[in-house]
């Protein structure tokens, strides 16, 4: 009985949680955040503020929560990749692992079309040290490539790819991954990944 009753406090709970999340991004397509109250949240989640305070500080504690979610899944993902590969068929290498970021944001379509299409936010900065610290986690990266520091690469690699991601969830997530996947690197492979593909051959 008391396993039945947890269960269905669980899901209570999860369902109270989907609604305040539904009501942010409806309230995400109309407005800026700046602009954005907890009563415009808990009046189109049809809930109370008390009910709202029992999961979340406050809106910025609300919008935090969600954007932890996903990078969470995003580093999950991402360590599934072994960079050791990149050395051996660098294009196959890249472009699975373009796709695996792209598999975060089709499984998170609704919180992505809010940053780039209603808000235009771009992705998070989180992106890109998740990145980083997926690579350093595998192999030591020097403090620059040639004569980039190290920090404006992965800027730029991310910042260079979300034109195209945006573009991509614009359409209406079209192509496929492996399409889009295909285009970054195509797009990439001159610049930066070459970069890191020539550092590591001379290093390890």
């Amino acid at each position: 009985m008391k396993k039945e009753e947890d269960e269905m406090e669980d899901r209570r709970i999860r369902k109270t949680k989907e609604s305040i999340k539904n009501a942010y991004f409806e309230l995400m397509k109309e407005k800026h955040f700046k602009d954005i109250t907890v009563n415009q949240i808990t009046e189109k989640a049809d809930i109370n503020r008390g009910t709202f305070y029992l999961h979340y500080l406050d809106k910025f504690d609300l919008r935090d929560r969600l954007e932890n979610e996903v990078l969470e899944k995003l580093e999950e993902k991402l360590k599934e990749r072994k960079i050791e590969n990149l050395i051996e068929n660098p294009e196959k290498y890249s472009i699975q692992f373009i796709e695996l970021i792209l598999t975060t944001i089709e499984e998170n379509r609704d919180y992505f079309e809010i940053l780039l299409i209603h808000q235009d936010i771009g992705l998070p900065q989180q992106f890109s040290r998740i990145i980083k610290k997926n690579i350093e986690s595998q192999i030591q990266l020097p403090h620059q490539l040639g004569i980039v520091p190290i920090d404006y690469y992965f800027a730029f690699i991310v910042n260079a790819q979300t034109g195209i991601i945006k573009e991509w969830v614009k359409n209406g997530m079209k192509e496929t991954k492996k399409e889009i996947a295909t285009y970054a690197y195509t797009l990439a492979y001159n610049g930066p990944l070459k970069l890191m593909h020539q550092y590591m051959k001379d290093t390890l």
